[in-house]
């Protein structure tokens, strides 16, 4: 079941331990909605989130919430004036603690260069829709969060959408035709 961007978002800030000195921006809230989006479509093959996602100048970017979080501008978001009231599933939530765990402890730019450096985003014109397609066969290539003390069982591909992505993409992976040797590819191993 997709959630609302809003709502998951909501989630992300209200995880904030302002009490620790931890803060979130817009910038940074905007890079780890990628990841749990990303991470989410790898893990369970559906969106944590209906939203749609684009290319912006700083990264991948969910305008939706972007416009609810402006105000903020540069400025850490304020948690205290959010509330969660968002349940997930047991496993959804788990994996939305690993990918938090993971990825909260980078600043907004790093995450914003790690955005950069690879995936989805540096395949797209400022402006462009990255699709759930694109992030799930990117998020596929890399290893799941090992933060937190989580009990998710372990990844296991989904074998006929694998199968679908080699069929897209066989003539320029050299002939690879299966599964898990192409994600092999696409790692470099």
């Amino acid at each position: 079941m997709a959630y609302s961007a809003i709502d998951i978002a909501k989630k992300i800030v209200c995880k904030t331990d302002v009490l620790h000195g931890d803060t979130i921006s817009n910038l940074k809230l905007q890079k780890l909605l990628y990841f749990m989006q990303g991470f989410h479509l790898a893990w369970f093959g559906t969106p944590l989130f209906g939203e749609r996602m684009e290319a912006w100048t700083y990264g991948p970017v969910v305008p939706v919430v972007f416009q609810e979080f402006k105000r903020y501008k540069q400025r850490a978001i304020n948690p205290e004036r959010y509330s969660d009231s968002l349940v997930l599933s047991g496993e959804e939530q788990q994996l939305f603690d690993r990918v938090y765990s993971e990825y909260n402890r980078f600043s907004a730019v790093t995450l914003m260069n790690m955005t950069h450096s690879e995936g989805p985003w540096k395949d797209h014109g400022i402006g462009d829709e990255i699709t759930n397609e694109e992030l799930r066969a990117f998020f596929l290539t890399l290893s799941f969060p090992t933060g937190g003390d989580s009990q998710v069982r372990s990844r296991q591909f989904d074998e006929q959408y694998m199968q679908h992505l080699i069929s897209l993409s066989a003539p320029s992976w050299k002939g690879v035709t299966d599964a898990d040797a192409w994600v092999h590819e696409l790692r470099g191993e």
